[in-house]
């Protein structure tokens, strides 16, 4: 029984003390850009999906774009911007609400709509403020968005 301790004091600690010389990545806007730019077609293909009643699939892309979404919370927690994450906390409770309407044995594609269309809103708002078009199709992070 000693034995076993001193072996996982042995193994745990330096693991602990290692992860605490190594400081918190910071998410940039260079990070949020790309992150974006995956995150967009994967939406995109919930949305096909969904259209398409091939709820598997929606499924599946809405698990990743959860995902992507909820990496960007980094990026405005450390910029104090509550708006932002405002918008992404109600995006993302509306995407795990779309998950449990997709998880139902018999999914009903008129619950569905409203949710999605919640998501476009908020997402919407956010880029409202902090999206800027510079070319057909190409768009940047508001200068006031970055610290």
């Amino acid at each position: 029984m000693v034995l076993v301790l001193l072996l996982c004091d042995f193994l745990i600690l330096p693991v602990g003390v290692w992860a605490q010389d190594r400081p918190y990545p910071i998410f940039t806007a260079d990070h949020l850009d790309t992150t974006m730019k995956t995150l967009g077609p994967n939406w995109a293909g919930v949305r096909a999906a969904l259209s398409e009643f091939d709820y598997r699939i929606a499924k599946q892309r809405l698990s990743r774009t959860r995902e992507q979404l909820a990496t960007t919370m980094t990026f405005w927690r450390y910029r104090e911007r509550e708006d932002a994450m405002g918008w992404l906390r109600a995006a993302l409770t509306q995407l795990d609400a779309l998950d449990a309407a997709l998880s139902v044995e018999v999914v009903e594609s008129a619950v569905l709509d409203p949710i999605v269309t919640r998501v476009a809103e908020y997402c919407l708002a956010c880029h409202a403020v902090y999206r800027e078009q510079v070319l057909a199709g190409q768009y940047e992070l508001r200068l006031n968005a970055r610290p």
